[in-house]
């Protein structure tokens, strides 16, 4: 018996809408309180320079915790410093502070309150249930939808994720306090709140910071994912090195997340452990110049960060791309550009799809990587009278199915009888990627019994010459321009159908706005304008190991007629 499929997807997509028809200034009023917050927390490890926040921070280790506690915090902060991830740990650290601290706010509250009526726990066990075992990946969806991109989607996603704990071991916590000690503070008179405050949490605080740690840490692994919807910190190191598989960048930063993790963890152990031995008196004057202490250090931090706000004045600019080398490329020489202009450059690495609804929602100002008539259609369909198109900054691409010239196969219908020559599969880039979904409208037309598997950029390529080398037959979701291109000889699988259709243009597009706003940037983006060989020069030099802020300058410094060009 086959029963219908209920329409589950369409009534979450109903109500998403809904929810962002009816609630859009909630959403605001959110973001406007927690943007503050992560900036807040950011500039107490920026404002001062980076070796000595690494001291204060361990001096504060220090007071909370042990002697090597405290060193290691110090070292493995100079170690992220060393490596270059200051910023980075600096922008993981401050969401993981933000979500920790809505966590708390919102989840002890609803710990206590589970732990005095059966009621209400059994009504927040099933949803807690869900918070953890729903995958973390789908959190970022409505988090997108409700919140645009950066640093809130992510907090709100990482305190759904992260503040189950929380609750549950608040209530656990106030459950297990002796029956006995509740009845003798209730016959020396204690009212709820006393009982409450002096005698349950008291004694429940090991558990219920035990529960703040694991906050702590799941805050930590969530906010690594919340990257992939812009929200910054190392979470991007690790994303990047992924998509491009740079296999020590990628440990680098995987090295400096376990480094604030342990920190974090062995703080919070501290804190939640008693210390019964020491004696009342002695406790209590050491309490209290540790107190005065960690109270001058956090002063100064905040003082700094205060002060840094006050002398901040540079004009921001949000520019958002998808992680393709093309896209590397032309982004950061914008971004290079705009900097030596005077502009603060902010840059939000994402898929094809939060990237145009980043334009569309104002939550970036623009992107240099639309690609069109074709393979970036449907979401310019979508979002097309919510942002300004700027028209061509580059022209003449090209998309479609690529293999090696010794491939005997020259169109996409040679694949049909050929598929088992490439074990039945092509392979693309980020499912999100407008060629990947031409491909799949591409083995629908042709009728080809082969699997697309999706991967990213740098997989792509790395497949594509590993198979060169070995001269076996493979075929890609390619584009053009690209440096695999000068790097082996390569052809396009001629397609009959124009599934992927003619050549392309790659389109800058800006958020309505931006013209009124921000005039200069404007039109510096407005006049951009570049060849494929001016693209390609840029990919190689990344490619052959610069920095994508390395190959942009050098690119801007052989190129000044250019660039006068779009900055006069």
């Amino acid at each position: 018996m086959n029963l219908p499929k209920l329409p589950l997807d369409r009534w979450v997509d109903k109500a998403v809408r809904w929810l962002q028809d009816h609630f859009a200034a909630l959403f605001d009023w959110i973001s406007s309180g927690i943007q503050p917050l992560v900036a807040f927390f950011q500039s107490l490890f920026t404002a001062l320079p980076p070796v000595p926040t690494a001291v204060l921070i361990a001096a504060l280790a220090l007071l909370a915790s042990r002697l090597s506690v405290s060193l290691f915090t110090l070292f493995g902060l100079l170690l992220i410093y060393n490596l270059g991830y200051w910023n980075e740990a600096a922008e993981t650290i401050s969401l993981v502070l933000t979500a920790t601290t809505l966590s708390v706010v919102v989840g002890v509250p609803l710990g206590i309150v589970a732990a005095k009526s059966r009621r209400a726990q059994n009504l927040l066990t099933p949803i807690l249930d869900f918070m953890q075992t729903m995958p973390a990946f789908v959190y970022l969806i409505p988090a997108v939808f409700f919140f645009a991109l950066g640093a809130v989607p992510g907090v709100i996603a990482s305190v759904i994720f992260a503040m189950p704990p929380t609750i549950r071991l608040t209530s656990l916590g106030i459950r297990q306090v002796s029956g006995d000690l509740i009845e003798a503070a209730e016959a020396f008179g204690s009212t709820p709140a006393q009982k409450l405050f002096k005698v349950q949490l008291p004694l429940a605080k090991s558990t219920i910071m035990a529960g703040i740690n694991q906050t702590i840490m799941l805050s930590l692994s969530m906010v690594v994912i919340a990257s992939m919807i812009g929200a910054g910190g190392l979470g991007t190191v690790v994303l990047q090195a992924i998509t491009r598989l740079e296999v020590g960048k990628g440990f680098e930063g995987g090295l400096s997340i376990v480094i604030i993790a342990i920190i974090l963890d062995r703080i919070t152990q501290s804190l939640a452990r008693d210390r019964k031995r020491t004696p009342v008196r002695e406790k209590g004057k050491k309490g209290r110049w540790k107190a005065g202490l960690a109270i001058l250090i956090v002063l100064t931090m905040v003082g700094a960060a205060l002060a840094q706000h006050s002398v901040t004045n540079q004009q921001t600019v949000t520019l958002t791309y998808v992680n393709w080398e093309s896209e590397v490329a032309s982004t950061y020489v914008l971004k290079h550009v705009l900097e030596e202009e005077g502009f603060h450059v902010e840059l939000k690495e994402v898929d094809a799809g939060p990237m145009f609804a980043a334009v569309a929602s104002g939550d970036a100002d623009g992107t240099t990587a639309a690609w069109l008539p074709v393979t970036h259609k449907d979401y310019m369909a979508e979002y097309k009278d919510r942002v300004v198109d700027l028209g061509p900054n580059l022209e003449g691409t090209r998309v479609g199915l690529v293999v090696p010239e010794y491939v005997e196969a020259d169109s996409i219908e040679d694949l049909k009888s050929r598929a088992e020559e490439f074990d039945n599969r092509i392979i693309g880039i980020e499912a999100g990627a407008g060629v990947v979904q031409l491909a799949e409208k591409a083995i629908e037309d042709y009728g080809l019994d082969m699997e697309l598997v999706t991967s990213s950029s740098a997989a792509m390529t790395a497949s594509l010459e590993k198979a060169y080398r070995a001269k076996e037959p493979i075929v890609v979701t390619g584009w053009k321009p690209h440096w695999k291109f000068a790097k082996m000889k390569l052809k396009f699988l001629e397609d009959t159908k124009k599934t992927f259709g003619e050549t392309e243009n790659i389109h800058t597009l800006v958020r309505k706005g931006l013209k009124e706003d921000n005039p200069k940037a404007y039109r510096i983006m407005d006049r951009f304008r570049w060849t494929a060989q001016d693209m390609e020069e840029v990919m190689l030099m990344i490619q052959e190991g610069k920095t994508p802020e390395e190959a942009a300058a050098h690119w801007v410094e052989n190129h000044p007629d250019k660039v006068k060009e779009w900055t006069k």
